[in-house]
């Protein structure tokens, strides 16, 4: 029994070790991995349904070598344009926004002797072989740099290639600059105010207008430049992707916000097995500490700490934690804290009635008339002894700290800044997805594992240590 609950155990604990390596995302602050409440993959493998996979069909967006150009299709409307990859340049990112893409970017350049406007296209064609699409997103960088007077200006263009051609994002004319550029807002297809200016209409879904079956599509980009004589104009261009959001993801596929639901459960290992250790290390600790003095100093000081724990034990537990909750703030340690302090009372009672056996023994008469003081006595003689007990309700005091945490979480009272086991039921139930078992069942299953593991390893604790109950 012990054996099971240990293995139980270790198999959480590497979990939660390993989790930054089992699994890239963050379980919070990951978003849009994939459509809000995908299905796991092999699910959809299994029952072979169509359903779309996350897609980012432009192979090197970031133009790191020469060939990349290759995969293009470019078109100008006159030859004075020159098409070129440039090492020196490339989008490096914005802070606290989109990733950059390193060294490596398209230049388009026209050296003007004359007045004329010149357009350079650049298309990235693709298959999309899945039903119509729910949701989509383009991401494309630019820099420009003029001299003399002209201006530019660039249009993102997606669709079928034998179809309707949309234009998704357009600069308006620009006179150069030596920073890099993206669009704002990002060129996303749930985004209302793209909606209005492609297609008028805020209800409409680009996705499905846009792919509306399986084909041949292209992701372009238009350059479009005005110059006057003498002057120069360089257009870079770095990072144009097109990213599909899929109705299929991972393992347990993604919750409401599109984050990985198996990223939040490796995760959720590591605050329970936090929360159940440290809540029970402070219950028993405090539980030992005032049963040993009820125990062995007796009279007054017992009837006080006795009282005391009568009347908090007489008071609910879960309605009690919730308000002091409220009021402190449902941050992990202030739960860890409390669920602490108000779980010591059924400890203090055993390690009393154990006390008051104890002092009655011939070794503690002994001690005390050869001298030895409260302190002596009950460190020497009285810890030692009711320490296997303290073993016992330790591991047996787990399960409960990770019950409440769960319940505090799933009643919407725990931290919201990290998830938990009860975080991820809470979300499930809030979110109307019992139905999706693939999110409901997996977090109950590992509450009930866990403290199981815990409750099997104090049962065999309490037969290994305990005379009484110990096999010869």
């Amino acid at each position: 029994m012990g054996i099971s609950g240990a293995a139980i155990i270790l198999f959480f604990v590497l979990m939660a070790a390993l989790a930054p390596y089992i699994t890239p995302y963050d379980p919070i602050y990951s978003m849009g991995l994939a459509e809000y409440r995908a299905k796991p993959e092999w699910l959809a493998n299994a029952g072979n349904l169509e359903l779309a996979r996350n897609m980012s069909p432009v192979t090197d967006s970031g133009f790191s070598q020469p060939s990349s150009i290759q995969s293009w299709t470019v078109t100008q409307s006159s030859s004075s344009a020159r098409i070129l990859w440039s090492e020196a340049e490339g989008y490096p990112g914005i802070l606290g926004g989109d990733r950059g893409s390193g060294p490596g970017a398209i230049l388009v350049e026209v050296k003007s002797s004359g007045a004329e406007n010149d357009t350079v296209a650049l298309s990235y064609p693709f298959s999309y072989p899945y039903a119509p699409m729910r949701r989509f997103g383009v991401h494309v960088a630019y820099k420009g740099h003029v001299e003399g007077v002209a201006s530019y200006s660039i249009q993102v263009i997606v669709g079928p290639m034998n179809g309707e051609q949309f234009i998704l994002w357009e600069s308006g004319s620009q006179s150069g600059d030596t920073d890099w550029k993206i669009p704002k807002p990002p060129i996303d297809s749930t985004d209302a105010s793209l909606k209005i200016r492609v297609f008028g209409d805020i209800s409409v879904d680009p996705g499905r207008i846009i792919f509306s079956k399986p084909g041949q599509y292209a992701i372009g980009v238009r350059v479009s430049l005005q110059q006057a004589q003498g002057s120069t104009v360089q257009v870079f261009l770095d990072d144009i992707s097109l990213r599909v959001w899929g109705d299929v993801f991972g393992l347990l596929g993604t919750d409401n916000y599109g984050r990985d639901i198996f990223t939040q459960l490796t995760y959720g290992s590591r605050l329970s097995l936090i929360i159940g250790i440290l809540s029970a290390v402070i219950a028993v600790a405090f539980g030992l500490l005032v049963g040993l003095f009820s125990g062995y100093v007796g009279g007054r000081t017992d009837e006080v700490l006795m009282r005391v724990n009568d009347i908090l034990l007489t008071i609910p537990g879960l309605p009690l934690l919730m308000v002091l909750v409220a009021v402190i703030g449902p941050s992990i340690w202030s739960i860890v804290i409390l669920i602490g302090f108000l779980g010591w009372m059924g400890i203090a009672r055993l390690i009393r009635s154990q006390v008051l056996t104890l002092k009655e023994k011939t070794y503690v008469e002994a001690a005390r008339a050869l001298g030895g003081g409260t302190r002596h006595i009950i460190g020497s003689h009285l810890v030692p002894n009711v320490m296997t007990m303290a073993y016992t309700q330790l591991a047996l005091t787990v399960p409960n700290a990770i019950v409440t945490e769960a319940a505090l979480s799933f009643l919407g009272l725990g931290d919201p800044y990290v998830q938990t086991w009860g975080k991820m039921l809470h979300d499930v139930e809030y979110y109307g997805a019992i139905t999706e078992w693939w999110w409901a069942v997996p977090p109950g299953l590992c509450i009930a594992f866990l403290s199981l593991a815990f409750v099997l390893v104090g049962y065999a604790l309490d037969e290994i240590l305990n005379p009484k109950l110990r096999r010869r």
